[in-house]
């Protein structure tokens, strides 16, 4: 009151200096500043309505609030001026939010004005209220208090592919969240701002890895900034790995022990290759993720088991056997391996013969195997081919090409002294023979000296008959 009393009286006061001043030969020119700065303090209708306290029309200011609103939304507040019923336009109303002007609106022709609160208040209930100043025409008005309240959001973290029970991320390092049954995290959030998501993955256990393959907006960082309210979902594309175990086996069942097999290469759906070495489990993607137009997509790999090495050959046909590795799990692969019966024998007389064999791989590598006491020793050998020697002591070894595409028995020769021996008489007697039927005379002699040294009279000798005189047949003369 004391205050308003002052404002009212500050203008007369002036006005009396002036004339005062105007009396007495002072400079007018200061009472005018004096005036013009009391103009600029006090806003003229402001000054004329408190200087006249019951001056002007009586006014009436409505507030309207909403009940509730979402964190990170507008509160949109809307006012009414009215005197006797009719709206009041182009004045100006304080709109305060907890004590505090917030916003000023100037009303429209139908009296009413809106204002949006600010967007960046925290969850909680708050008390608004409208004051009109008043003017010479119109007396000054509050509104009653309203509230609103801002709700709180929820924040969800969703996991692709769905994965229940597993320790996700950290907000702000606070607490480590852990998905629900449908693989996602719920999170009340109730301030307006940036928040930091921080991976918290599970360590490697002996029946799962997990790992992050990208965040929906292609960012693979372990640590995820985002603003809420802006962002209230964000999805988590994961990679799973889980071990596989190999177990060989050759074409008639016989298992192979891993460590003859030095490598396996497998390849996946998109042709990506990879070398797994070693006998334990081995870690493979159970999953690729990528990217569709409705969001992260997750889709199971299927492997091709393209090489398994073994000696230097390729033991499988490439493309041929396929799996996934959908959980812990062992993959048998059958090997194109087969057994090779070795059996030794006498090139001429084809009985057993040999104490070892030797047989050379298509890299050069050799083996050489052990005959029993029948020349045969049976060994299983990657397909390919071989060249297999016989060495049985003194002789000619002949190498036999064995081509090994399934299980079969060799016979591979070698010439012995008793073969040499055997050819050698047979050749000289056939020689002796050709010689004798190519000189009857020799025999007849021989003949003829066996009949005078025997004792009695032999067969008889055939005697070749004497060749008749030659006929003249040339003419005669007459007598």
């Amino acid at each position: 009151m004391i205050q308003q009393a002052a404002t009212r009286d500050l203008r007369p006061r002036v006005a009396g200096r002036l004339r005062r001043l105007g009396r007495g030969g002072g400079p007018a020119i200061l009472a005018v500043i004096a005036l013009i700065l009391v103009s600029f303090v006090v806003p003229s209708g402001e000054v004329q309505a408190r200087s006249h306290p019951k001056a002007g029309r009586p006014t009436v200011l409505g507030l309207t609030v909403p009940a509730t609103v979402e964190l990170g939304a507008h509160a949109v507040v809307t006012v009414r001026l009215t005197a006797s019923g009719n709206p009041v336009r182009g004045k100006l109303i304080s709109v305060h939010l907890g004590g505090k002007v917030s916003q000023q609106v100037k009303t429209g022709a139908d009296g009413t004005a809106t204002a949006e609160i600010d967007r960046d208040l925290s969850a909680g209930r708050y008390k608004v209220t409208a004051t009109f100043a008043g003017t010479a025409a119109y007396r000054s008005s509050s509104s009653p208090t309203a509230a609103f309240t801002v709700t709180p959001v929820q924040l969800t973290i969703a996991t692709v592919p769905p994965t229940p029970g597993l320790p996700l991320v950290s907000i702000d390092d606070g607490t480590v969240l852990t998905t629900g049954p449908d693989g996602t995290v719920v999170v009340t959030m109730t301030k307006v701002g940036r928040v930091a998501l921080r991976l918290a993955l599970p360590a490697d256990d002996a029946t799962r890895r997990v790992r992050l393959a990208r965040w929906d907006d292609g960012s693979t960082d372990d640590v995820h900034t985002i603003r809420i309210p802006d962002t209230l979902k964000v999805v988590a594309g994961l990679q799973i790995l889980n071990p596989v175990q190999f177990e060989f086996a050759s074409a008639d069942g016989a298992p192979i022990g891993g460590t003859d097999v030095p490598i396996v290469r497998v390849s996946d759906d998109a042709g990506k290759q990879e070398t797994l070495t070693g006998t334990g489990p081995l870690w493979l993607r159970s999953n690729a993720i990528t990217r569709l137009i409705t969001g992260l997509d997750s889709q199971r790999i299927e492997y091709r088991i393209a090489e398994v090495s073994l000696g230097g050959v390729n033991v499988v046909n490439r493309g041929q056997q396929r799996f996934s590795a959908t959980g812990p799990q062992t993959v048998k692969v059958p090997l194109l391996v087969f057994n090779l019966v070795v059996q030794g024998r006498d090139a001429l007389l084809k009985t057993p013969s040999g104490s070892q064999a030797t047989i050379t791989d298509p890299a050069g590598a050799q083996r050489v195997l052990q005959l029993d006491d029948s020349g045969s020793a049976a060994v299983s050998l990657p397909r390919g081919e071989y060249d297999v020697v016989i060495d049985g002591g003194p002789g000619i070894p002949i190498t036999t090409p064995v081509t090994l595409s399934r299980d079969q028995r060799a016979d591979v020769l070698s010439v012995s002294l008793l073969d040499i021996g055997l050819v050698a008489v047979v050749g000289l007697s056939l020689v002796f023979g050709l010689i004798l039927l190519g000189r009857p005379h020799v025999l007849r002699r021989r003949r003829g000296d066996s009949a005078s040294g025997s004792e009695g009279p032999g067969p008889p000798v055939p005697q070749w008959p004497e060749p008749a005189a030659a006929r003249d047949w040339r003419p005669r003369p007459r007598p």
